[in-house]
């Protein structure tokens, strides 16, 4: 019967030949960082929240623009809510050293956002396909530039040919 992690007796490199070499337990972060971790997420929600209403969520049978924002906002805040409460109850964050691809990935949907404003969303999903491939996947360039040239084209051919949405222009005209 294995061990937990916490109430390991053993060293940490000692292994038999049909189980794994166990490995140190992850870090944890204290109260006051927890409940900052899960404020910050709840705190997205609710500006979420703010800008959704702020476009207009219309009604269920007439939906304005934000109305599926305002589900995604409303399930985030009440994820952040429920997870407060869990880290006042003694629950507590694993450490935030493993963060960097995450927030990399946020940036970059960040990014496409920011791109499609200027560009085409075609251009700007070519741009974030590239670099999401490269840096995300670790992909060598000629794999990145195949499945991002493929993507690109049967998101057009999905979205633009098959089911004939209109592709949206860019917002702001580069002067």
């Amino acid at each position: 019967m294995p061990l937990d992690s916490y109430d390991r007796t053993e060293p940490a490199e000692h292994s038999t030949p049909d189980t794994e070499p166990e490995t140190e337990p992850r870090a944890r972060l204290g109260l006051a960082a927890s409940l900052a971790v899960h404020i910050g997420v709840t705190l997205l929600g609710v500006a979420g929240l703010v800008l959704a209403f702020g476009v207009g969520v219309g009604s269920p049978t007439d939906p304005g623009p934000g109305l599926w924002p305002l589900v995604a906002a409303s399930l985030m805040t009440a994820a952040g809510m429920a997870t407060i409460v869990r880290a006042a109850l003694g629950e507590r964050v694993e450490s935030l050293r493993g963060s960097a691809r995450p927030a990399l990935g946020v940036a970059l949907a960040v990014l496409f956002v920011l791109l499609f404003s200027f560009v085409s969303v075609l251009v700007a999903l070519l741009v974030v396909y590239v670099l999401w491939t490269r840096l995300l996947g670790g992909m060598a360039w000629i794999p990145v530039l195949c499945w991002s040239l493929g993507g690109t084209a049967v998101m057009y051919v999905l979205f633009g040919v098959v089911l004939g949405t209109p592709f949206p222009a860019p917002l702001t005209a580069i002067p």
